[in-house]
Protein backbone atom coordinates (compact mmCIF):
# COMPACT_ATOMS: atom_id res chain seq x y z
CA UNK A 1 0.00 0.00 0.00
CA UNK A 2 1.52 3.31 -0.71
CA UNK A 3 1.49 6.56 0.98
CA UNK A 4 -2.00 7.66 -0.92
CA UNK A 5 -3.23 5.07 -0.79
CA UNK A 6 -3.14 4.41 2.93
CA UNK A 7 -4.06 8.31 3.60
CA UNK A 8 -7.08 7.35 2.41
CA UNK A 9 -8.07 4.29 3.78
CA UNK A 10 -6.79 6.04 7.00
CA UNK A 11 -8.80 8.99 6.94
CA UNK A 12 -11.75 6.92 5.29
CA UNK A 13 -11.55 4.94 8.18
CA UNK A 14 -12.08 7.83 10.65
CA UNK A 15 -14.36 9.23 9.08
CA UNK A 16 -16.84 5.59 9.31
CA UNK A 17 -17.40 5.25 5.63
CA UNK A 18 -17.18 2.27 3.39
CA UNK A 19 -15.55 1.82 0.40
CA UNK A 20 -18.89 1.87 -1.70
CA UNK A 21 -19.86 4.70 0.53
CA UNK A 22 -16.96 6.98 -0.77
CA UNK A 23 -17.17 5.61 -4.04
CA UNK A 24 -20.89 7.10 -4.29
CA UNK A 25 -20.16 10.18 -2.61
CA UNK A 26 -17.46 10.72 -5.18
CA UNK A 27 -19.83 9.98 -8.10
CA UNK A 28 -18.09 6.68 -9.10
CA UNK A 29 -20.92 3.18 -9.28
CA UNK A 30 -18.45 0.98 -7.26
CA UNK A 31 -16.35 1.04 -4.25
CA UNK A 32 -13.72 -1.38 -6.30
CA UNK A 33 -12.46 2.08 -7.22
CA UNK A 34 -11.62 3.33 -4.34
CA UNK A 35 -9.87 -0.97 -2.95
CA UNK A 36 -7.75 -0.33 -6.19
CA UNK A 37 -6.22 3.30 -4.81
CA UNK A 38 -5.85 2.23 -1.39
CA UNK A 39 -3.95 -0.92 -2.51
CA UNK A 40 -2.03 1.55 -4.62
CA UNK A 41 -3.54 0.03 -8.34
CA UNK A 42 -4.07 3.32 -9.83
CA UNK A 43 -4.29 6.52 -8.46
CA UNK A 44 -7.54 9.60 -8.62
CA UNK A 45 -6.97 12.69 -10.84
CA UNK A 46 -6.47 15.96 -9.79
CA UNK A 47 -10.50 16.57 -9.58
CA UNK A 48 -10.42 13.48 -7.51
CA UNK A 49 -8.22 14.58 -5.29
CA UNK A 50 -10.13 17.69 -4.72
CA UNK A 51 -13.36 15.81 -3.89
CA UNK A 52 -11.29 13.50 -1.56
CA UNK A 53 -10.40 16.24 0.44
CA UNK A 54 -13.92 17.78 0.43
CA UNK A 55 -15.34 14.64 1.69
CA UNK A 56 -13.06 13.59 4.28
CA UNK A 57 -12.81 16.98 5.95
CA UNK A 58 -8.66 17.31 5.46
CA UNK A 59 -6.08 19.43 3.49
CA UNK A 60 -4.17 18.16 0.49
CA UNK A 61 -0.92 18.00 2.19
CA UNK A 62 -2.33 15.35 4.63
CA UNK A 63 -3.78 13.28 1.91
CA UNK A 64 -0.82 13.28 -0.13
CA UNK A 65 1.34 12.49 3.01
CA UNK A 66 3.53 15.31 3.20
CA UNK A 67 6.63 15.59 5.55
CA UNK A 68 4.95 18.81 7.38
CA UNK A 69 1.44 16.22 7.76
CA UNK A 70 3.32 15.96 11.60
CA UNK A 71 2.30 19.53 12.50
CA UNK A 72 -1.48 18.63 11.58
CA UNK A 73 -3.92 16.98 13.76
CA UNK A 74 -3.30 13.25 13.84
CA UNK A 75 -6.86 10.75 12.66
CA UNK A 76 -7.27 10.19 17.14
CA UNK A 77 -7.13 14.32 17.29
CA UNK A 78 -9.41 14.51 14.31
CA UNK A 79 -12.04 12.38 16.75
CA UNK A 80 -11.56 14.81 19.10
CA UNK A 81 -11.88 18.00 17.33
CA UNK A 82 -15.19 15.96 15.52
CA UNK A 83 -16.33 15.66 19.46
CA UNK A 84 -15.74 18.98 20.21
CA UNK A 85 -17.87 20.20 17.62
CA UNK A 86 -21.07 18.11 18.51
CA UNK A 87 -20.92 19.77 22.05
CA UNK A 88 -22.89 22.42 23.05
CA UNK A 89 -21.41 25.89 24.71
CA UNK A 90 -21.33 24.76 28.26
CA UNK A 91 -19.80 21.35 27.17
CA UNK A 92 -17.03 23.71 25.10
CA UNK A 93 -16.38 25.74 27.93
CA UNK A 94 -15.92 22.94 30.60
CA UNK A 95 -13.21 21.68 27.64
CA UNK A 96 -11.35 24.85 27.18
CA UNK A 97 -10.73 25.11 31.10
CA UNK A 98 -9.53 22.13 31.39
CA UNK A 99 -7.20 22.44 28.20
CA UNK A 100 -6.44 25.65 29.49
CA UNK A 101 -5.57 24.52 32.75
CA UNK A 102 -3.77 21.11 31.50
CA UNK A 103 -1.63 23.57 28.82
CA UNK A 104 -0.44 26.17 31.38
CA UNK A 105 0.73 23.46 33.80
CA UNK A 106 2.88 21.32 31.10
CA UNK A 107 4.52 25.32 30.05
CA UNK A 108 5.26 25.96 33.75
CA UNK A 109 6.94 21.75 34.19
CA UNK A 110 8.66 23.00 31.29
CA UNK A 111 9.94 26.22 32.22
CA UNK A 112 10.99 25.11 36.04
CA UNK A 113 13.24 22.28 35.43
CA UNK A 114 14.12 20.68 38.85
CA UNK A 115 17.11 21.72 40.17
CA UNK A 116 20.43 20.52 41.08
CA UNK A 117 20.65 19.51 44.65
CA UNK A 118 23.73 20.04 46.73
CA UNK A 119 25.26 18.88 49.96
CA UNK A 120 26.13 21.12 52.28
CA UNK A 121 27.59 20.70 55.96
CA UNK A 122 24.85 21.74 58.80
CA UNK A 123 25.56 22.60 62.28
CA UNK A 124 22.29 21.94 63.91
CA UNK A 125 23.57 24.75 66.45
CA UNK A 126 21.63 27.95 66.77
CA UNK A 127 23.48 30.82 66.53
CA UNK A 128 22.85 33.06 69.44
CA UNK A 129 22.10 29.97 71.76
CA UNK A 130 24.60 27.94 73.44
CA UNK A 131 28.05 27.43 74.43
CA UNK A 132 31.82 26.74 72.89
CA UNK A 133 33.67 26.79 69.54
CA UNK A 134 31.14 24.41 67.48
CA UNK A 135 33.24 24.08 64.63
CA UNK A 136 35.57 22.03 67.10
CA UNK A 137 33.63 20.53 69.13
CA UNK A 138 30.09 19.24 66.67
CA UNK A 139 30.18 16.76 64.16
CA UNK A 140 28.08 18.00 61.29
CA UNK A 141 25.58 16.47 59.46
CA UNK A 142 24.97 16.91 55.65
CA UNK A 143 21.86 18.36 54.10
CA UNK A 144 20.99 18.27 50.24
CA UNK A 145 20.06 22.72 48.97
CA UNK A 146 19.04 23.87 45.91
CA UNK A 147 22.03 24.66 43.95
CA UNK A 148 23.25 28.25 43.62
CA UNK A 149 26.08 30.80 43.81
CA UNK A 150 25.88 30.78 47.85
CA UNK A 151 25.57 27.53 48.26
CA UNK A 152 28.73 26.28 46.13
CA UNK A 153 30.64 28.95 48.02
CA UNK A 154 29.17 28.26 51.42
CA UNK A 155 31.77 25.49 53.91
CA UNK A 156 28.66 25.00 56.62
CA UNK A 157 25.48 26.21 56.99
CA UNK A 158 23.48 27.23 60.66
CA UNK A 159 20.50 27.87 61.99
CA UNK A 160 18.96 31.10 63.22
CA UNK A 161 17.58 31.24 66.79
CA UNK A 162 15.71 34.23 68.05
CA UNK A 163 14.68 37.46 66.62
CA UNK A 164 17.56 39.63 67.23
CA UNK A 165 18.45 39.89 63.43
CA UNK A 166 14.69 40.47 62.15
CA UNK A 167 13.89 41.84 59.33
CA UNK A 168 17.16 40.33 57.25
CA UNK A 169 17.26 36.97 59.31
CA UNK A 170 14.48 35.57 61.12
CA UNK A 171 14.20 32.71 63.44
CA UNK A 172 14.48 29.29 62.00
CA UNK A 173 16.18 30.61 58.69
CA UNK A 174 19.21 28.90 57.96
CA UNK A 175 22.13 30.60 56.42
CA UNK A 176 25.32 29.99 54.54
CA UNK A 177 28.39 30.39 56.60
CA UNK A 178 32.01 31.16 54.21
CA UNK A 179 34.83 29.80 56.70
CA UNK A 180 36.92 33.09 57.51
CA UNK A 181 38.69 34.39 60.80
CA UNK A 182 37.50 37.68 60.47
CA UNK A 183 34.95 39.98 58.77
CA UNK A 184 34.77 43.44 57.87
CA UNK A 185 32.97 46.52 59.61
CA UNK A 186 29.20 46.39 57.88
CA UNK A 187 29.33 42.39 57.20
CA UNK A 188 27.23 39.76 58.86
CA UNK A 189 29.10 36.94 60.38
CA UNK A 190 29.00 34.06 62.94
CA UNK A 191 31.11 34.85 66.20
CA UNK A 192 31.51 32.95 69.43
CA UNK A 193 31.69 35.60 72.56
CA UNK A 194 32.50 34.66 75.76
CA UNK A 195 31.43 30.88 74.76
CA UNK A 196 28.20 31.92 73.50
CA UNK A 197 26.90 31.73 69.27
CA UNK A 198 25.89 34.92 67.36
CA UNK A 199 24.73 35.64 64.22
CA UNK A 200 25.27 39.43 64.09
CA UNK A 201 27.19 42.42 62.04
CA UNK A 202 30.15 43.43 62.69
CA UNK A 203 30.48 46.85 63.91
CA UNK A 204 33.06 49.23 65.92
CA UNK A 205 34.42 47.41 68.87
CA UNK A 206 30.67 46.11 69.01
CA UNK A 207 28.39 43.44 67.23
CA UNK A 208 25.42 44.86 66.40
CA UNK A 209 21.46 42.63 66.49
CA UNK A 210 19.63 44.37 63.01
CA UNK A 211 16.31 44.45 65.89
CA UNK A 212 15.87 47.83 67.46
CA UNK A 213 14.68 46.15 70.19
CA UNK A 214 18.61 44.42 71.06
CA UNK A 215 21.30 47.12 72.37
CA UNK A 216 24.62 45.98 70.81
CA UNK A 217 27.32 43.58 72.24
CA UNK A 218 30.29 45.74 73.55
CA UNK A 219 33.63 44.08 73.17
CA UNK A 220 36.15 44.57 75.82
CA UNK A 221 39.49 44.01 76.14
CA UNK A 222 39.40 40.80 78.12
CA UNK A 223 36.04 39.21 76.10
CA UNK A 224 36.82 36.08 74.02
CA UNK A 225 35.81 36.55 70.33
CA UNK A 226 36.22 33.84 67.89
CA UNK A 227 34.57 34.51 64.23
CA UNK A 228 33.85 31.06 62.45
CA UNK A 229 32.58 32.58 59.52
CA UNK A 230 31.00 35.35 57.19
CA UNK A 231 27.25 34.68 56.37
CA UNK A 232 26.84 34.86 52.56
CA UNK A 233 22.54 34.03 51.96
CA UNK A 234 19.62 32.02 53.11
CA UNK A 235 18.88 28.38 52.41
CA UNK A 236 16.39 28.93 50.20
CA UNK A 237 13.44 26.45 51.58
CA UNK A 238 12.16 23.30 49.60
Amino acid sequence: MDTLGAQIRKYREHRHLTQKQLAEKLGESSGSVIYNWEKGIGRPDCDKLVRLCDILDISADELLGCKFMAQRPTATEWGTIQKYRALDEHGKEVVDYLIDSEYKRVRLSMKKPKPRMLKVNFYNYPASAGTGNFLENEIPEQILVKESVEADEADYAIPVSGDSMEPTYHDGDKVFVEKCDSVDIGEIGIFVVNGDVYIKERGNKCLISHNEKYKPIRIGESDSVYCCGRVIGIVEKS
